[in-house]
């Protein structure tokens, strides 16, 4: 009966006392990678801050809205973005040597490969917010009169090429592959180039047609002043 009692307690016991053991074995470790977390926090948020502030005082917001750039950048503030990147940038710097802190091997390791990962994100965010920008800029070089519908058209055309080209640049850099997407992209492209050439063909065809009318119908005046002339010469004798 006593030793049923002691058995008892020690199966009761030895978890207890198991997890205790590894309680103070990864405490320490997950308190100091607390800690280096909030430290980065903190001093990405007071970058970060920083960041927009000066980005503000430049007139980085205002030259976007005076030139039309905030709609194709679904009016978002670069300044509130740029910021955001430099808060979390910094923060996320400071996860891996947190993760070393850490005496989780798996926990350790995947902290350490999304600190990596992430400056390839915060690029292609910057990418495609430039690729958004100049793709406009080259669509209001392209499409200056209002009342062409030619130029509007190609000029949206354009923009979206370059948009689809950033893209794909910026999806290389969070690591996704895009062969699959890159050929339908390259289909798509040719399609349109295709719908260009035809469209530029036919406008063109119906311009020469009009031009040779109006050679035929000069040629046939000249031919009927000739007869007429000649016509008037010979009453005269």
């Amino acid at each position: 009966m006593v030793n049923e009692f002691v058995e008892m307690g020690s199966a009761t016991i030895n978890p207890i006392a198991h997890i205790w053991q590894n309680l103070i074995y990864y405490l320490p470790g997950l308190i100091g990678a607390l800690v280096v977390g909030i430290i980065g926090y903190l001093i990405g948020l007071l970058f970060g801050n920083i960041t927009e502030k000066l980005l503000i005082k430049w007139g980085l917001d205002k030259w976007v809205d005076k030139n039309d750039y905030s709609h194709v950048l679904l009016n978002i503030k670069l300044s509130k973005l740029s910021a955001q990147l430099v808060k979390w940038g910094i923060f996320i710097a400071f996860l891996a040597p947190a993760a070393n802190l850490i005496r989780l091997t798996t926990l350790a390791t995947i902290l350490t490969q999304f600190a990596l990962w992430v400056p390839g994100l915060i690029f292609a965010i910057i990418l495609t917010a430039v690729g958004l920008i100049i793709s406009k800029l080259i669509a209001k070089n392209i499409h200056v009169s209002k009342n062409n519908k030619i130029s509007k058209v190609v000029a949206e055309i354009t923009q979206t090429i370059i948009i689809i080209l950033f893209l794909d640049v910026a999806l290389r850099q969070i690591g996704v592959q895009i062969q699959f997407i890159e050929t339908i992209i390259l289909i798509i492209i040719g399609a349109v180039l295709l719908a260009i050439a035809i469209a530029i063909g036919i406008g063109l065809s119906g311009s020469i047609k009009q031009y040779s009318n109006k050679l035929m119908n000069l040629a046939v005046e000249y031919k009927n002043k000739s007869a007429t002339k000649k016509t008037t010469t010979k009453k005269k004798k």
